[in-house]
């Protein structure tokens, strides 16, 4: 991978052992946008978020998770 960031969701589906098919049907959102959710690429607008947020166990914030980390 060349960039060296990636938004917090990613590591929690690692964490959780969750492909990206799994969590959108788990989360209700589209795969398509649960991938461009993952990838950085699409927002994680306030509700879809907070719905991600809690079908995943997140406890905190539901926008950190959308934050970008460092690899």
């Amino acid at each position: 991978m060349t960039d060296s960031k990636h938004v917090r969701v990613r590591d929690l589906l690692e964490e959780r052992g969750l492909s990206i098919a799994k969590a959108a049907m788990l989360c209700k959102v589209n795969y398509s946008s649960m991938c461009r959710i993952v990838g950085g690429k699409e927002p994680a607008y306030p509700k879809r978020g907070k719905r991600i947020a809690e079908a995943l166990g997140w406890t905190g914030d539901p926008a950190e998770l959308f934050e970008e980390v460092e690899e």
